[in-house]
């Protein structure tokens, strides 16, 4: 697949956008790590959420039930908003992050706890797919020896074992409900549409060849249709390659060609490359800023003496850019209100109208909203001269008032204005 265009601002498309067509419409969506047992999803999970209520134990099925965690969203326009204004009520935007006990071959079939823990992943809304790509003998490997790209193909094929599964029993539901709409008899053939049958054979076509749906191209009608079956598979997928310490800081591996090649070759997508190794040692030095910038200036001089120079050769932590991949994957962002009380970023996804952001704060600025007064976030900065106030950004004319029709954009300051009337007694 040839790379995507770039957006606005540098960023890669990666099909994400492709990928949302298929997901919930809401604004508390979740991200869930999937992979073998003792790829590192249980200490990843806890690295994000900066804490360590996840049980990571050595064992492949230490976490039975799905571990959900709040990961705070690295946000500089939010730690500038919060620090220009200095409320006593500081509220980052979220993600929540769903650790799901390692699959094994055969879990479509039940193997393992296999049946239990693709009903977790069905409940979340993207996948971050992560992989072992290090050597440790006191790490079991649930097939005894290291290999991605193997266990790329187990995770890979159980997903799309079981959405075949789902897809089998597609089409008896299609008939019944035909049926049921033209007053046919269960003994009659009823005909399916062309929409129908071409979103059918679309993705049974993809997942007999190992393939995510999501990453199929598909008309909107034929995604609407897609979208009732609730396939796993239409879930957009971050992949993270879990390396060696080592490895990391001289940013290499004889993995990461190969499985490069195999994302490619199965529709595409974002990889990032980590070590739970690096960011638990870094982790492991808390708030001391002295020792966690000795560490990193350690290994960025051990990155230099292997060769790298420059930008490259700088080493550090991969748990925000992880965070803001999940993000960007489910397609959500953030628009700010700020005020001597509270500085708060909400959560809503890309396309969201200016009366539905308002309904996320409450329902009654939704159902009473009358417009939306809205500052962008780089004129904010550039006007407001250290003072938390937007007498300076009014003044520049960049203060501006919208409707019921404006589109959200990322890091949008605003005040919504509404009126709800109760009703009358009668």
């Amino acid at each position: 697949m040839p790379p995507k265009g770039k957006k606005k601002g540098g960023e890669e498309d990666l099909g994400l956008m492709r990928a949302a067509r298929f997901g919930r419409v809401k604004n508390d969506l979740s991200m869930g790590f999937v992979g073998l047992p003792n790829v590192g999803k249980s200490t990843l999970t806890n690295l994000l959420a900066g804490n360590n209520h996840a049980e990571a134990a050595n064992y492949p099925f230490c976490t039975i039930d799905p571990n959900v965690s709040q990961c705070v969203v690295p946000d500089k326009k939010f730690e500038h908003l919060a620090t220009t204004y200095k409320p006593p009520s500081i509220v980052p935007a979220v993600l929540k992050v769903v650790d799901i006990a390692g699959l094994i071959r055969g879990a479509s079939e039940g193997a393992g706890l296999g049946n239990a823990f693709l009903s977790h992943i069905a409940a979340v809304d993207g996948i971050f797919h992560l992989v072992r790509a290090f050597d440790n003998d006191e790490v079991i490997h649930v097939d005894d020896s290291v290999d991605p790209i193997r266990d790329l193909e187990t995770i890979e094929a159980e997903l799309c074992l079981k959405d075949r599964d789902s897809l089998s029993k597609v089409v008896d539901r299609e008939k019944e409900r035909v049926r049921k709409e033209k007053g046919l008899s269960r003994a009659s053939e009823p005909p399916l549409s062309e929409v129908f049958q071409s979103a059918y054979d679309k993705c049974k076509d993809l997942l007999e060849k190992n393939t995510p749906v999501q990453t199929g191209d598909f008309k909107d009608a034929e995604v609407e249709i897609i979208r009732d079956w609730q396939l796993i598979t239409t879930k957009p997928q971050v992949y993270i390659v879990n390396m060696s310490q080592k490895n990391f800081i001289r940013k290499g591996s004889k993995w990461l060609p190969k499985i490069s090649a195999w994302v490619k070759e199965h529709g595409g997508g974002q990889i990032l490359p980590v070590s739970c190794e690096f960011e638990q040692n870094l982790a492991d030095l808390g708030d001391n800023k002295e020792a966690r910038d000795a560490f990193l200036k350690e290994c960025t001089e051990e990155a230099k003496s292997k060769g790298l120079k420059g930008p490259q050769a700088e080493v550090r932590s991969m748990i925000p850019r992880i965070i803001r991949s999940g993000r960007a994957a489910l397609c959500l962002q953030s628009f700010y209100t700020c005020g001597p009380k509270e500085v708060r970023a909400w959560t809503i996804q890309k396309g969201t109208l200016a009366p539905q952001a308002a309904g996320v704060i409450h329902t009654d600025f939704e159902r009473g909203f009358i417009k939306a007064e809205v500052c962008n976030f780089d004129d904010f900065k550039a006007l407001h001269g250290g003072q938390p106030s937007m007498a300076k950004v009014k003044e520049a004319g960049k203060y501006r008032q919208e409707g019921k029709t404006y589109v959200m954009q990322e890091g949008d300051i605003c005040v919504f204005m509404h009126n709800v009337t109760a009703s009358k007694k009668k």
